[in-house]
């Protein structure tokens, strides 16, 4: 019985060992999005938090590929060291996953406030603003919410021209001019809408990819803790008086 107890948490810890590589990748590849976006994007942030997320998931990403290595040494057969580091990494991944997952969702609830500085952006622009104009062609949007977003801005108001910035063209209209009545050749989707609903999708990313992987950090607890039983520290003698009589 004990010995299929052994067996099958060695299996599991070989499993897990997998499953860490992936979700290193997986962290990995949301965080540099992430911080794409925030790097693409800068003037229209508050601050750096939004890099918080991706700073604890990356890190944790690069333990989970240490301990990824461990898992498997031990799961053919590791020493108590190896399983006593790998016990200790995976309390470090723990701490980061628990980090990064709180502060995802905390960044979640307070992206509106995170991108105060774009409505400033949008409402100060005076005909060459570059980073409004990169966004707008970068996103394929224009405004805010929507085109009629401008309509409200007081260079709209100043010019008096009834146009929009060009870079709210659909690149699909070679003629378009920016004018507003002639909508179908703008891009219709605003840009606050959008660069939000990126940011959110690889914070979401983050977090759940986050809770996953401390799930299956605690299941390699439970395997190495099953190998640990199976596996005890040498008990030395050397000095019992036994061995001298």
């Amino acid at each position: 019985m004990g010995r299929c107890v052994e067996s099958a948490g060695r299996l599991c810890l070989g499993i897990l060992s997998s499953l860490f590589w992936v979700s290193a990748a997986v962290l990995v590849f949301a965080g540099y999005f992430l911080i794409s976006l925030y790097r693409g994007y800068t003037p229209f942030f508050l601050g750096f938090h939004i890099l918080l997320p991706s700073g604890f998931a990356i890190s944790g990403a690069i333990v989970l590929v240490i301990n990824g290595l461990l898992g498997f040494k031990i799961s053919n057969r590791g020493s108590r060291c190896q399983q006593g580091t790998f016990m200790y990494c995976v309390v470090v991944v723990l701490c980061l996953m628990i980090s990064g997952v709180v502060l995802a969702y905390v960044c979640i609830h307070w992206l509106d406030y995170e991108l105060t500085p774009m409505r400033s952006a949008f409402q100060q622009y005076n005909g060459s603003g570059a980073f409004v104009n990169k966004v707008q062609k970068e996103l394929h949007c224009c405004g805010l919410q929507n085109y009629s977003d401008w309509e409200t801005t007081p260079w709209y108001q100043r010019t008096d021209n009834r146009t929009v910035p060009e870079s709210c063209c659909n690149v699909a209209y070679a003629s378009c001019t920016g004018n507003i009545s002639e909508a179908h050749q703008l891009y219709l989707e605003g840009c606050f809408v959008k660069l939000h609903y990126r940011l959110n999708f690889y914070l979401f990313w983050l977090l759940w990819s986050g809770i996953a992987t401390t799930g299956t950090q605690v299941l390699a607890v439970i395997s190495d803790g099953i190998l640990m039983t199976r596996n005890p520290f040498q008990d030395f003698r050397i000095l019992d008086s036994g061995t001298f009589a």
